[in-house]
Formats: structure tokens, sequence, C-alpha cells
């Protein structure tokens, strides 16, 4: 990716500063570094035809968001291009590792935690939340999920997002925004059968789709059966008759998918997330909620499944 945007490259700035700039452009994230006086990188704001992107370059570190802003309506997503180096995203309970030409989909109102690698360099494009929603329409954002640039048609959004680097100067003017969404719809199979269709109008939505649904969004601490009727345009009612083959409520059915994708979380050995950041993760409101929740359904706290899980990792 060399030579991409080369003659608007800014000086290298400092720890302070590059926190200032985080802040400005994308909301309310901070970059967390060990060795701050080490730390070095640029982040600047720039256009290619009707999108506005973040030019990043980091050192060392971590970008976390941890908080809400009330300052920050979170009316855009984030479509992030590996450039250079490496990155590991994540949010909402998913994980993406990328490497140079990936991309991924990140909700710029969600809690969140992106570490960087050597010779990190990414371009993050601001699309519109709205003009996301009407292209997806009812089927969840595939947020902290790799679109793989060596292949396919993950392929050709990276190679897209390369020539509207490249051409810059020449794009002035022009409306990116609907050919960017297009290329990555397709990137993520994003697509409905008529079958889909017949279903989502007779406002009946399949088991699988509720699942997925609820999987999309199990972050949020307010997610109810209520919201799920909404999205789909259907009633309680025939939630409820949709739950019952799984025998469960729509309630237990949004509570059994948190404690499987905590218990995903705590069981991996690769990363070892602290447990409120578990807890959070997957939509409880504090540590000691989850905690009692999980030894009620599994048997034994989350500490325990955390300590096995980097047991099993380094035996």
């Amino acid at each position: 990716m060399r030579g991409l945007m080369d003659s608007s490259r800014r000086s290298v700035t400092d720890y302070e500063e590059c926190n200032d700039g985080l802040r400005r452009i994308c909301g309310a994230y901070r970059i967390a570094c060990e060795r701050w006086w080490d730390f070095r990188g640029t982040i600047a704001v720039r256009a290619v035809g009707s999108l506005d992107f973040a030019d990043v370059r980091f050192s060392d570190g971590a970008v976390i968001r941890e908080r809400c802003d009330a300052r920050y309506l979170g009316d855009h997503h984030f479509l992030v291009f590996q450039a250079g180096g490496s990155a590991r995203m994540r949010q909402a309970g998913h994980e993406a590792l990328l490497s140079a030409g990936d991309c991924t989909l990140i909700d710029s109102r969600l809690l969140s935690v992106f570490e960087v690698g050597p010779g990190f360099h990414q371009y993050s494009f601001h699309l519109p939340a709205q003009a996301l929603r009407d292209r997806f329409g009812r089927q969840p954002l595939p947020v902290a999920q790799v679109i793989s640039g060596r292949r396919g048609a993950g392929a050709v959004l990276s190679d897209l997002l390369t020539s509207f680097l490249r051409n810059a100067p020449a794009l002035e003017g022009v409306d990116l925004t609907e050919t960017t969404l297009h290329a990555l719809s397709a990137a993520v199979g994003n697509g409905g059968s008529p079958a889909d269709e017949e279903g989502a109008e007779r406002g009946t939505p399949a088991l699988r789709e509720m699942i997925h649904y609820i999987d999309a969004h199990v972050h949020e601490a307010d997610l109810t059966p209520a919201c799920i009727a909404n999205h789909f345009n259907t009633s309680l009612r025939r939630l409820y008759r949709l739950t019952a083959a799984s025998g469960c409520s729509p309630a237990a059915l949004i509570w059994r998918r948190r404690l499987e994708q905590a218990r995903k979380m705590l069981a991996s050995g690769r990363v070892q997330r602290p447990i409120i950041e578990v807890a959070l993760c997957c939509g409880f409101k504090d540590g000691a909620h989850f905690s009692r929740a999980y030894r009620k359904a599994y048997g034994h706290p989350p500490k325990l499944a955390r300590s096995s899980a980097g047991t099993a990792a380094s035996g």
C-alpha cells in the first residue's frame, strides 16, 4: 500500500496530540500506551470525493472506546481499511484480526478495543448510518468481522478503496458513497432471497434470523423482546410462538445468547479480557450482575472459566 496519499503526510506527533486528534475526529476514543513517552503517530481527517476518512498511523498501543459521548451522535459507521501493519479490532463480542489489504466495519457508538500491531496504518472511511441501514435493511451489520482483501468481493472492495486513495485529487466532488456501499454489501454477502423477503412481508421472522439479530445486538443492555418485534415489524405474540419451538421465551433467548457469547469470550485463550469488559460486551450492566447470572447458568463463576481457558492455552 506504499505510496497512497504520500503527498499529504503530516509530521509525527506525540501521545497527547494524537489523543486530542482522535477525540476530535472519531468521538469518545482514547489511545492507551504503556510507554506513552515513546509513542509516535499521526491522525488527520481527509476527503476523497463524497467520503470523509481518518488517516491514522501509530507506533504502538491500543485505541479504546469505553464510554458513551453525548457530543457524538453516532451517525456514522467506520469502514476500516488496513493499509499497513496489523490490528486486532474487538467490538460487540466479535474480533477481527486485520492484515494489510483487509477491511472491517465498526459501529461508532459501541464499546470497542483496537490493538495496534507494528507498522500500523489505517484509513477509516466514515459511512452514514442511515445509508447503511437502507442498504442492509433488517440484516444485522457485520461489525468487527474480517473482510479479506485477498480474494473474491473483499479483494474488489480493497482494490476500490486503494483506487480512491490513489486518485483522490481527480475525484473531488464525485459521489463515491453509493459505490462504496455496493462493494461493501457484496463483500459481506448481503442480500436476501425471495423467500426471505416473503417472510419479512408476512411479519414473521425465522428463528435463525431472530438469533442473528440478537447476536448482533447482544452488547446492548436495553435489548428487549419489544425491540426485536419492532425491528421485524411483527407482534410480541408471534415472537413467543416462534421461540416456543426452542423451549423458551424471547426474553430467555436473549439471556441465553448473552451468556453463550460471554462463555465463548472467556474460553478464548488468545486474549485474556477483563471480566468487566466481557460483561459489558455481552449487554450486562455491571460485573456483579454478570457473575451471578453466569454462576447460576454454568455452576461456576466467570473468573474460573477464564482461568481454565488460560491454563488450557498454556498447556
